[in-house]
């Protein structure tokens, strides 16, 4: 009997997705935590596990539905389903944990907290919010060709949402990330280490760089001496480097204060009209007088601010000017705002009518100057694209093959572009595999990459796109070494050609 295998499995390649998690979860879980008093009450490991199975549960929901080759028209309600079961959990995990109630009640509590005007974000909107982006990251990592490329790309990601979190939250709260940061460089580290030897071990077959203890015990200590002895060093010279983050901290401070002075009009004329509205009920003063403190809380800390960076004038002239600059810039975004509503419209409207036909109706419509009734028709043709999209968008693995696909007949052009560079292009009378010996003369060395993607190139060229990210991967790392071959030829090339025309 088969067994079930819901995808093909490459240990170092998901030792790379995991690690990728690891990375993704490190950051969002202290900015999860810094939201609200019930968010930072929840412990940090519980979160760290609740958004990681949230991120890997999706990701393998998305897999094993490509897998199975489910019907489009089945994957979106079980991606809503998902959704849906993952906040319940991660609400009861997180916020109720110690608490017994009943299913009805974890289905009701959270509609009561969304409508209480008490809160202004209650806590089980973030933790939904939370579970959303743990979703969108586990499907997104679902669709990549992982490789240290994406590796790259989610350190990145991650190192700037890191300096954001330690700006804001120093500023107001002094919190830090802690150990976190340290989790998201070993897990950086141990996932480059296996994005690299799966692209590795698919060049070479595989056969070099199989999944043993010894090799992932060895990267795991080499990356946790390197984060060991980064925690040493940073430590020993925070404090002679310290003016730099005062530095930064002021600056960005200063726009944080500027930002509360637009905003805080906004929020003022809010509180009136609900106080107007409910009859100055006691939940509304208590949040205006809330508001009341915090603008004076903003008012110390801008000042401090100022005397912090030594520009005290600017302080004064923004005291003075401030209500002018507030009402100046209110009226411009909401003037901005209804401009490109309309230009929206206008466009949307002139790209449809010049794309398609307008039917004799709709031509009366619009010399009539019945605009309302075109507005509907194209209100109506955008929802049956959304639809259109959605079912496209839920076929995972169909996109992931044009992707690749795409690359393919990419790397054979950029191929082309340096063999031509080289002062061997390929005639026009000559196939891809009549060219192959020029390449192997060209590249002596290669042989093995020139064949792997010049066979890719014709498969993708008579339609057979590639099955699985690692064919990808693979033909990706074989023209990273082509190309730094010919680029010493071309550096070699230069001088002779210079020495014969001085000659």
């Amino acid at each position: 009997m088969k067994s079930f295998s819901p995808v093909r499995l490459n240990p170092w390649r998901d030792l790379a997705i995991l690690m990728i998690i690891l990375m993704e979860v490190s950051w969002i879980t202290p900015w999860f935590r810094s939201l609200t008093p019930e968010t930072y009450a929840v412990d940090s490991l519980r979160v760290l596990i609740m958004l990681s199975c949230v991120v890997l549960f999706s990701h393998l929901l998305i897999r094993v539905m490509d897998y199975l080759r489910l019907k489009r028209s089945i994957r979106p309600g079980l991606m809503v389903a998902f959704l849906i079961v993952g906040s319940f959990v991660g609400i009861k995990t997180m916020l109720y944990a110690q608490e017994s109630i009943s299913l009805s009640e974890l289905i009701t509590r959270p509609i009561r907290s969304f409508a209480d005007i008490k809160y202004l974000i209650p806590a089980e909107f973030i933790v939904t919010i939370a579970v959303l982006l743990g979703f969108w990251r586990g499907v997104s990592l679902a669709q990549e060709h992982v490789g240290p490329s994406s590796v790259k790309s989610h350190f990145l990601i991650g190192i700037v949402m890191f300096v954001v979190f330690i700006f804001v939250n120093t500023l107001v709260t002094g919190e830090q990330p802690g150990d976190f940061f340290y989790l998201f460089l070993f897990s950086s580290l141990v996932g480059m280490c296996a994005a690299r030897m799966t692209i590795v071990g698919m060049v070479r077959g595989g056969k070099e760089n199989r999944f043993n203890r010894s090799w992932f015990l060895g990267i795991i200590l080499a990356a946790f001496l390197v984060v060991s002895l980064s925690a040493v060093l940073g430590g020993v010279i925070t404090d002679q480097f310290a003016w730099i983050g005062v530095l930064f901290l002021g600056l960005f401070g200063s726009i944080i204060v500027l930002v509360w002075m637009i905003s805080d009009p906004i929020i003022s004329f809010l509180i009136t009209i609900l106080g107007k509205l409910t009859q100055n009920s006691q939940t509304i003063e208590d949040f205006g007088e809330s508001i009341n403190k915090l603008n004076k809380l903003m008012r110390e800390f801008g000042q401090r601010i100022m005397e912090m960076v030594g520009i005290n004038g600017i302080g004064s002239w923004l005291s003075r000017w401030g209500p002018t600059i507030k009402t100046i810039v209110l009226v411009s975004i909401i003037g901005l705002v209804i401009l490109g509503i309309i230009l929206w419209m206008a466009i949307t409207l002139w790209r449809d009518r010049k794309r398609r036909l307008v039917e004799d109706e709709e031509k009366s419509n619009l010399i009539s100057g019945n605009l309302i009734h075109s507005f509907l028709n194209l209100l109506h043709q955008g929802w049956n694209r959304a639809l259109t999209s959605l079912d496209q968008l839920t076929d995972f693995r169909q996109r992931q093959r044009i992707r690749a696909a795409a690359r393919i007949r990419q790397v054979y052009a950029e191929l082309m572009e340096l063999c031509a560079s080289l002062g061997q292009p390929r005639p026009e009378s000559h196939t891809p595999l009549e060219f192959v010996p020029k390449l192997e003369r060209l590249f002596p060395e290669f042989h093995p990459e020139i064949g792997m993607i010049t066979h890719a190139y014709l498969d993708v060229r008579y339609g057979q796109l590639p099955e699985t990210q690692d064919e990808v991967a693979a033909i990706d790392f074989a023209w990273k070494k082509l190309h730094k071959a010919g680029d010493e030829l071309l550096k070699e090339t230069k001088p002779i050609k210079k020495n014969k025309a001085y000659g």
